[in-house]
């Protein structure tokens, strides 16, 4: 069943990969705008090949962006993240985000884990997300915010032009093994005149404005790369607890968890250690079935099927 299964995933690549490499001929004649819109209208193709629990929504949580620029403008922070949201959410309507300002938004993702070194310490995440019923992470950092000019044109017509780039980097982690689905920067470039250059270090209101349509610009296209990395992983909830004979998932109706579902249980607590001390968990073998007996909103009660080695933290994967 498994075999067949993956052999006619692999036919639906094929076909799409077929379907792409027809669109890559259009791209000479029709302009980088077409381009842009060939390209979008390609993922969400390979995006409607979805995964065969596709009826389940994966619930990403979205962090605040660390800020390494000299922005101090915190409404274009929260005017980045509300765009980027609405990007992900339709172009993903099968993601449930949690984003800052939500109602009920975790306190853990406002706290990101990180090591002595600075960086995210990514296995502490992944313990953070499957605690709170997780599929993945989202994190990321405005990077930096730039000023150039160069020049343009053919022998003595070149004259010089100026532009502002904006530079934000996004990772997705994914909770059951706190690998990174995605780690990306994102570039986005202004060109404007040198009138609007000298006003945008003067006038806080003119570079607002500018730097307002680069965010745009990197959410829209940030929010379509972060979709197609997680689309197509399967989605997966953990044992929160083990009372006697009742099982508790931290999963529930907002994901689309029903009363009689059967969810196979695999064991995700063995840990490996790759370079610079970072960890990560490793996917094992499947150790039981369990089915659900009662559906609260982000909770679920469950009972054993078969096999006898479940335990909290373990990962639950809806059986076909």
């Amino acid at each position: 069943m498994m075999f067949q299964k993956l052999k006619s995933l692999d036919a639906k690549i094929h076909v799409m990969d077929g379907i792409l490499l027809l669109l890559l001929f259009f791209i000479p004649v029709t302009g980088c705008s077409t381009f842009t819109s060939i390209e979008k209208s390609s993922r969400k193709m390979v995006r409607n090949f979805r995964a065969p629990d596709s009826d389940l929504k994966k619930r990403i949580g979205l962090t605040f962006f660390e800020n390494k620029t000299t922005m101090a403008d915190k409404e274009l922070e929260r005017r980045f993240r509300e765009d980027l949201s609405k990007t992900i959410m339709s172009s993903c309507p099968t993601i449930l985000l949690e984003k800052p300002g939500d109602s009920g938004y975790p306190d853990e993702l406002t706290r990101i884990p990180r090591k002595d070194s600075g960086w995210i310490d990514n296995f502490d995440l992944a313990r953070t997300g499957r605690r709170l019923g997780l599929n993945a992470i989202l994190t990321g950092a405005f990077i930096d915010i730039t000023s150039n000019n160069r020049k343009k044109g053919i022998w003595w017509f070149k004259d010089t032009h100026y532009y502002i780039q904006v530079h934000i980097a996004a990772q997705v982690y994914d909770t059951e093994t706190g690998a990174k689905l995605l780690d990306e920067g994102f570039m986005h470039e202004i060109e404007i005149d040198e009138w609007d250059m000298e006003s945008a270090h003067e006038d806080s209101e003119m570079k607002t404005s500018i730097l307002e349509k680069a965010l745009e610009n990197i959410a829209d296209d940030m929010g379509e790369k972060i979709c197609s990395a997680i689309v197509l992983e399967p989605w997966k909830g953990f044992i929160a607890s083990i009372d006697a004979d009742k099982i508790m998932i931290n999963s529930g109706s907002k994901v689309g968890l029903k009363s009689g579902d059967l969810f196979e249980v695999f064991d995700s607590s063995g840990i490996f250690e790759g370079t610079d001390g970072y960890r990560f968990f490793l996917p094992g073998p499947k150790t039981g079935e369990i089915k659900i007996t009662a559906v609260y909103p982000d909770s679920s009660e469950a009972v054993l099927v078969s096999g006898h080695d479940i335990r909290p933290g373990f990962t639950v994967r809806k059986k076909d």
